[in-house]
């Protein structure tokens, strides 16, 4: 098998892209869907102040060095989640590769930074842990971009990642969720924007791209994710992408396309301020967290 570009011995074929290439090649590859990606969808420039969502696993971790190799000034940040050893762990590759690339990232330990016990939290809020974990992270870094000045939240969400998310949100019709599932979210006067700039890649190209950049990060899933459905919807769209390569992509990029053309997008909820901490909420004056806050301590 040869490289399409050079005709050197390819290292990974790519057939929705009908291409072979070498590691150099395949590299380039990465970083110009990346690129692409940005520019087509005008997520940000390099004046702007940008802050990147660093998990410790691949594809945060590769577009981090992305984002450097193509000169854009981007600050990490780590959220250290009360997960024991896999905290522990994706803290620590964090801090190695920081070292690496000669950078400072913020780290933030959830728990203080919300004045909360996570798990004493959760029962609480009575939803799947890696739900809560997400508005829980979510929250956090668009509380701390608004008042340090980042224009532009980014974050590390690949194509399987957002297949798998749109199938679940259009399988149960969640039209609340469908809008804000772009590939930018603009800002509105509660959070900045946010942006996925790894929209074109796969999980497969992307821990490829780690193997080959020498990218160490945390394999293992969330020992809490066990019972994710984002999980099997990603195993149904691989099976069926194997059949028929491309289909990933031509879902999600059709949904794109049509996303403000479509009629269930309309008339949509505006958020509101909540009173207590002014994150963004939208069915009562009060957001989720400062609610389950009150019960918390009640």
């Amino acid at each position: 098998m040869k490289c399409t570009v050079c005709k050197k011995d390819a290292v990974i074929k790519l057939p929705r892209h009908n291409l072979k290439l070498c590691e150099e090649h395949f590299k380039e590859h990465i970083i110009y869907q990346t690129q692409r990606v940005i520019k087509h969808f005008n997520m940000f420039k390099k004046d702007d102040v940008l802050l990147l969502a660093v998990s410790g696993g691949k594809d945060s971790l590769g577009l981090w060095l992305i984002l450097k190799e193509l000169g854009f000034n981007v600050k990490a940040l780590h959220i250290i989640m009360p997960f024991g050893k896999y905290s522990e762990k994706s803290l620590e590759i964090v801090e190695n590769f920081a070292k690496k690339l000669n950078e400072d990232p913020i780290y933030i330990e959830a728990n203080n930074y919300l004045d909360i016990d996570f798990f004493k939290a959760l029962k609480i809020y009575k939803k799947p842990v890696c739900s809560f974990c997400g508005k829980i992270k979510r929250y956090i870094l668009s509380t701390y971009a608004s008042r340090n000045s980042y224009n532009t939240i980014i974050t590390g969400h690949n194509l399987d990642d957002e297949t798998a998310f749109l199938l679940g949100n259009v399988l149960h019709w969640h039209t609340e969720y469908l809008k804000k599932q772009g590939p930018v979210l603009e800002r509105n006067q509660f959070i900045p924007k946010k942006v996925k700039p790894l929209i074109r890649i796969t999980d497969e190209e992307m821990s490829f791209f780690a193997k080959v950049s020498k990218i160490e990060y945390v394999a293992e899933r969330c020992p809490y994710s066990k019972d994710a459905k984002s999980i099997f919807f990603k195993d149904i769209l691989n099976e069926i992408d194997k059949y028929m390569p491309g289909t990933k992509s031509f879902f999600y990029f059709q949904y794109v396309e049509n996303i403000k053309n479509n009629i269930f997008m309309k008339d949509t909820e505006e958020p509101k301020e909540c009173k207590i901490c002014h994150y963004q909420t939208y069915s009562d004056d009060i957001c989720f967290l400062c609610k389950i806050k009150s019960k918390y301590r009640g």
